[in-house]
């Protein structure tokens, strides 16, 4: 049986998490009559006061009222540096499934490296134009300036208007800063990440809790602790999966290994 998610987002998103959802039986209704700026901007204009997870579980909330849909669904992203490898960027994204009814909220979070969030102050045209053939321009948008600037302008996505801009803006600033723009109509490589996150809501959307039956049962923690192979000391190799279930808070424990290879032991292998 299919049914209606309305999807608030004014940023064309639909256009590749549709496809995805469409496959369980969810057929989105983009819900664009609602300023989503207004709960936040990448650029700083508007300040986003909640959390990532709770900003997409606002706008999902936000659908089903605005709409009387029993499914909403929420989008939103954030960027910065690599959790990891400090000096990569990273995009994380999350989805929110809001169930009205059951009052049920599922989360899919996927974070991924491949992206072209960047960003320098420039002092020329070619400096420009340097910058913005590095970040894929112009099937990428760029922001021009800060919302301080006078010559502030986002979704630049043509070489002639690039150039004319910073022309202007130059002949008042020494500098001036350029950065990517982030927003999904605006970046191909975001709406991929956008993509893949749908496919992790679609595997959750078929994975039931086996206590309340409803849907978004799933991995939510690793649990590591794994003992060495040779001395038994506990390693920062998983030893199992916690699974959990939002709604009832129903978990279950899954070993993964037994043992940890020797190579992975601070003890054995100082």
């Amino acid at each position: 049986m299919q049914k209606e998610v309305a999807f608030l987002t004014c940023h064309h998103k639909e256009t590749v998490v549709a496809p995805v959802l469409l496959k369980q039986g969810y057929i989105i209704r983009v819900v664009d009559n609602f300023d989503t700026d207004s709960l936040g901007t990448f650029t700083g204009e508007v300040d986003r006061p909640l959390t990532q997870v709770q900003t997409a579980l606002k706008k999902a909330q936000l659908a089903t009222e605005l709409t009387n849909c029993r499914y909403g669904l929420g989008s939103e992203g954030s960027f910065g540096p690599h959790p990891q490898v400090y000096l990569l960027p990273w995009n994380l994204e999350v989805l929110a499934l809001w169930d009205r009814l059951h009052e049920h909220a599922i989360y899919a979070i996927f974070g991924s490296s491949e992206t072209n969030f960047s960003s320098e102050k420039i002092n020329s045209i070619d400096h420009a134009l340097s910058f913005a053939q590095k970040v894929g321009f112009p099937s990428h948008g760029l922001i021009i300036g800060t919302p301080q600037d006078s010559f502030f302008a986002k979704g630049v996505q043509d070489a002639n208007t690039l150039i004319d801009r910073i022309h202007a803006a130059l002949k008042v600033s020494a500098s001036v800063w350029l950065e990517t723009d982030m927003r999904a109509h605006m970046n191909p490589n975001r709406m991929q990440t956008i993509q893949n996150t749908a496919e992790k809501l679609s595997a959750l959307l078929q994975s039931f809790c086996p206590h309340c039956k409803l849907p978004g049962y799933g991995l939510t923690e690793m649990l590591n602790g794994a003992p060495c192979e040779i001395c038994s000391t506990p390693t920062r190799i998983p030893k199992a999966e916690k699974w959990n279930c939002l709604h009832c808070n129903f978990s279950e424990v899954h070993p993964l290994i037994e043992v940890a290879p020797a190579k992975n032991c601070d003890v054995c292998n100082p």
